[in-house]
Parts: structure tokens; C-alpha cells; sequence
């Protein structure tokens, strides 16, 4: 009877050792299971984390190209603008330099501002005079006859003169000199029916010259000139079409 107690002991032992064996190894296994866990939640979030970075990153580069589309846009649409503009000026210049290839002493010529037409003072003006020639009226009822068929435009007559001091006549110096000859030319176009609010005056005097002379003083016939340009309504200049670069 001993005996058996003895051997029944033994193996309750041998099951309670198993059993705490099989309980250790569930524990060493739960906390393996529980660090790997942990391991992957950290790993969860740094790839949250990176998607996140991801994202902002792909925001900024959406907004990058946005912007970048936009500038191309706004760069294209300033092209046609200029495209469009030298079309229009290379078309007015070949019609005003057909209507005056027959008339000397008048020149046709292209700026940033738009077309020039410019007449010689010897064809306008006696020296130191603001009386306009007889020779004067054919040159200038063309001007007044453009005018008339393109009342879209506007016009700036500017005078100009050469570095010769004023001396023996009634004007103040040559910037005088040269804004009386402009107004003589505004009011003839004026009579011949140009409405007045189309037209303004500038006098330059010396200040721009064609040739630019060895001396500042030095008499240059072709300094002394009528400049009428001619300004569609609405037109932009070269520089300002560029200036909406910056905006």
C-alpha cells in the first residue's frame, strides 16, 4: 500500500512539473509574442509617420506644380500678348509705309511705345519758326485721313530739336521751340477734324535725339523732327506686357 502511495506521489510530482514547465514556456512564449507585438506597433507607427511625411511631402510638390503651371501659363499667355502685339504693329507699319513712301522727308519707324511717324522739321517748319509750309498741308492730310479711317487710335506728337541755343527768336529755348511746333501739327489735324481728346503734345527739346551729336550744342537736321505715334486704344507696350511677368 506504500509502495502504491508512494509511486501515486511521484506521479503528481512528475504532472505538477510538467505543468509548470508547460506554464513557463506559455509565459516565455506570451512575452516573446508581446515583444513582438510591441515591435510591430512601434514599426505601425514610424510607417504612419513616414506616410504622413509622404503626404505633406506630396502636398507641397502639388502646390509646387501648381504654382509652376501657373507661371507657365501666365508666360505663355504674355507671348501670345506679345505676339500679337508685333503683328499688329508690323500691320500698321506696312500700311503707313505705303500711304508716305512717295513723300520725302518722312520716315516710318517701330518703337516699344508702337509706330512712329516722323517728319523732318525742314518739311514742317521754316528755322526757328512754328508756322507750318505750305509744303507741310499733303503730308499732313494723310495723318488726318489715317486718323479718320482707324479712330481707334490715339496720337502723342512729339517735337524735337537739334542742341542749337535758342538766340534770335521769341521762344523761351528749345524745349519750347519744339512743344509750339507740336501743338502747330495738333491743331492743323484738329482742322481737319481730328477730335481733340485724341491727341496730346510732348516737347522734348534736345533730349532725344536720332543722332547723337559730337557736341551738345552742334546743329543735326536730323534731330529737328515731328514724331506722331500712333496708340491703338487699350494697347500695351512691350514693357508693360513683360511688367505682368512680375505680378
Amino acid at each position: 500500500m506504500l509502495k502504491w502511495m508512494t509511486v501515486a506521489v511521484l506521479g503528481v510530482c512528475v504532472v505538477g512539473l510538467a505543468g509548470c514547465t508547460e506554464v513557463r514556456d506559455l509565459r516565455k512564449a506570451n512575452a516573446g509574442l508581446s515583444a513582438q507585438l510591441q515591435s510591430l506597433t512601434a514599426k505601425d507607427q514610424t510607417l504612419l509617420a513616414d506616410n504622413q511625411a509622404l503626404k505633406s511631402k506630396n502636398e507641397e510638390l502639388q502646390a509646387s506644380l501648381g504654382k509652376e503651371q501657373g507661371a507657365a501659363k501666365k508666360a505663355s499667355g504674355v507671348l501670345d500678348a506679345l505676339k500679337a502685339n508685333q503683328e499688329k504693329l508690323r500691320r500698321q507699319n506696312d500700311e503707313l509705309n505705303a500711304i508716305f513712301k512717295n513723300i520725302r522727308g518722312i520716315n516710318i519707324e517701330g518703337g516699344g511705345e508702337g509706330n512712329f511717324i516722323v517728319t523732318e522739321s525742314e518739311l514742317l517748319f521754316d528755322p526757328g519758326q512754328i508756322e507750318l509750309k505750305p509744303s507741310a498741308a499733303g503730308a499732313l492730310d494723310k495723318v488726318a485721313g489715317y486718323l479718320q479711317e482707324h479712330r481707334e487710335l490715339t496720337i502723342r506728337i512729339d517735337g524735337h530739336t537739334d542742341g542749337v541755343p535758342i538766340k534770335e527768336s521769341k521762344w523761351e529755348d528749345n524745349y519750347h521751340l519744339s512743344a509750339m511746333r507740336a501743338h502747330a501739327v495738333m491743331k492743323y489735324l484738329i482742322g481737319k477734324g481730328i477730335r481733340p481728346e485724341r491727341a496730346l503734345i510732348a516737347g522734348f527739346g534736345p533730349n532725344k535725339p536720332r543722332v547723337q551729336p559730337k557736341e551738345p550744342t552742334e546743329a543735326v537736321s536730323a534731330n529737328r523732327r515731328v514724331e506722331i505715334l500712333l496708340v491703338p486704344t487699350g494697347f500695351r507696350t512691350t514693357s508693360q506686357i513683360l511688367e505682368g511677368l512680375k505680378d
